[in-house]
């Protein structure tokens, strides 16, 4: 197990050598193939150290238990391999990285607010982007879940055996949200692999007797983690209050608990620095955009991305009308309920047969690792519930541990001779429903289409992206010199060869641009000031947007503008890309 926390380690280190690199703007193939090559003797290094290590205590892994890896990894593989087409791939975990390299080094991106997070596993993506691949990041991505399987294997199999061992890795791997960020380029598994190392060290450390080792592993992997995204602050708060409770009920030294304590937030907080400062001296906050408000710095307190206007508790009464008990039932409604693509059904996929498991671990004298895995990942989530519009994948730092303890609950049900046919029975249910899901991906995507060569890529991305061939007329015919507005597009930037930009999701930025415009041309004035010589625009939400929010004697005013103004290049699938002129014949089609 130590060699994964060292490979983590290594990984962790890579992402922050690349923003040195590119905060000096060095960013180039030639330095990141170096520091690229240099990893890779880091790890075969560290590997062969380990190999030739017979006396360590270290786990060992025999090659059978790999087989469920490897099988895993080629049947999405195939999936995984095709261009990228998730929505925050193409608005961010790409797209960032695309303009790093066109700017040859890292710095903000003003009209992205998400720019200025943390982004180690980005950076990870950026090498492969440099050698022209944007679908190695996505296997980047799902290496990440073969690294928490191997976690979760080898947790296991110190506790229960190997075949135990061997059905958790599965069981992780193959859970719908799992196998479905498998197949892009997110960043979550990424944060799951350094939370689950950061918890996993932790209770390795309460084991070993308070060996200070395992405490220095936990606090480095939740530094790794905050800098993988702001979201492992949770993580954050709750191992540090973990290492003091722990250490101090464990030996009644109370003031040497707090001390290390301290020790674990100042080595965390080290670890996340970079990001920090790096923040600090662009923003004047260290975590912008997660909380303008805690430092005033003279920027526009409308830049920051808030968690939520509303309390999620109320916008989810407001938009899907829910009654209060139906809503306090999200801890398991995320089991049955969830569904790829709707916010209202958290956006994801779990197994409502994970229900049966957990419980199950508490059936028979237990492991004090059982209660403070559910501790852990009870406080986090209800953390997520009360301030985020909770989507299943923000849960991804819990999952492992859930896994844990659905083994758990099946290893106490196998001891049991009356149920354990009946156990074996649900666990073969429960890995039939997770193969159906990974069956509708192959659905949803057909990969074997574009991996046999009967679909071209340009064919695979108008199949699955109704803005994509828009972007590519963009690509083709407009000018080199072009800026391009987008306006309710869903922001997807990665294809575009144009420069781009998009104001606020909330329209409010060209709503108020309309309404202070006395007339058409100093709205024409209005958008050229930003230097916008296109706009991209998904038609019907645009004019239902203004239908909602402009008088009448602004839609005349906004019409005026489209006939005089804007000159409709094309249109496909309800979006279109309009060149803003000098002035002209009427050309394009009335507003309201």
């Amino acid at each position: 197990m130590v060699f994964l926390y060292e490979f983590g380690f290594i990984l962790g280190g890579v992402s922050l050598l690349i923003l040195l690199l590119g905060t000096l703007g060095t960013v180039n193939t030639v330095s990141l193939g170096s520091l690229s090559l240099l990893a890779v003797l880091a790890t075969i290094t560290l590997l062969y150290r380990h190999i030739k290590m017979p006396s360590s205590k270290d786990y060992t892994i025999s090659l059978w238990p790999l087989v469920p890896f490897c099988v895993f990894i080629l049947i999405l593989l195939p999936v995984t391999l095709l261009p990228p087409t998730a929505r925050d791939e193409l608005i961010m975990h790409l797209a960032i990285p695309k303009l790093y390299l066109e700017n040859g080094g890292i710095s903000g991106v003003p009209f992205m607010v998400f720019s200025y997070a943390p982004m180690n596993l980005e950076l990870l993506y950026l090498v492969h982007m440099a050698f022209g691949s944007d679908t190695l990041p996505k296997v980047v991505h799902l290496f990440f879940a073969v690294l928490t399987g191997l976690i979760i294997y080898i947790y296991l199999s110190e506790k229960f055996g190997k075949r135990q061992g061997t059905t958790g890795a599965i069981l992780y791997l193959t859970t719908p949200i799992v196998a479905q960020l498998s197949t892009t380029a997110y960043i979550d598994l990424g944060l799951a692999f350094y939370s689950t190392l950061a918890l996993v060290a932790l209770l390795k450390w309460r084991e070993s007797d308070y060996r200070q080792q395992w405490l220095v592993y936990s606090a480095l992997s939740t530094g790794l983690a905050l800098g993988t995204k702001y979201s492992a602050l949770v993580v954050l708060f709750v191992l540090c209050p973990s290492v003091i409770f722990l250490y101090s009920r464990g030996t009644r030294e109370q003031t040497k608990a707090v001390k290390l304590g301290v020790l674990y937030m100042f080595i965390s907080l080290a670890v996340f620095s970079p990001w920090l400062i790096r923040n600090y001296i662009l923003k004047g906050d260290p975590v912008f955009p997660l909380a303008t408000r805690l430092f005033a710095n003279g920027h526009s307190p409308g830049s920051g991305l808030h968690i939520t206007k509303l309390p999620p508790l109320l916008m989810r009464k407001l938009l899907y009308g829910e009654d209060l008990w139906y809503t306090l039932l999200t801890p398991l409604r995320i089991f049955w309920e969830g569904k790829d693509g709707s916010h209202q059904y958290f956006d994801g996929v779990l197994n409502p047969l994970y229900l049966i498991f957990i419980p199950l671990a508490f059936k028979r004298p237990r492991d004090k690792a059982v209660t403070y895995m559910l501790l852990f990942s009870a406080t986090y989530f209800y953390i997520a519930f009360f301030t985020v519009d909770l989507v299943i994948r923000y849960l991804l730092p819990i999952i492992p541990a859930l896994i844990i303890l659905m083994v758990y609950g099946f290893n106490n049900t196998m001891a049991s001779k009356r149920f354990r046919y009946v156990a074996i029975a649900l666990m073969a249910v429960t890995f039939i429903f997770n193969g159906r899901y990974i069956a509708t991906l192959y659905k949803r995507h057909s990969p074997l289409k574009y991996m046999t060569g009967s679909e071209t890529k340009r064919q695979y991305l108008s199949r699955m992206l109704p803005d994509y061939a828009a972007t590519a007329f963009a690509n083709h015919n407009l000018p080199t010199d072009t800026k391009v507005l987008f306006l309710f597009t869903g922001d997807r930037g990665y294809y575009w060869e144009r420069e781009y930009l998009y104001w606020d999701r909330g329209g409010t930025k060209v709503l108020s641009l309309i309404k202070e415009s006395k007339s058409a041309v100093e709205l024409r004035d209005g958008f050229t000031a930003f230097g916008i010589t296109h706009l991209f625009i998904k038609d019907p939400l645009f004019e239902r947007f203004m239908k909602d929010n402009l008088n009448g004697n602004s839609i005349r005013l906004l019409n005026d503008f489209f006939r005089t103004y804007a000159s409709r290049l094309y249109t496909a699938n309800g979006f279109s890309i309009y060149e803003i002129t000098n002035g002209g014949p009427e050309r394009s089609p009335n507003r309201g």
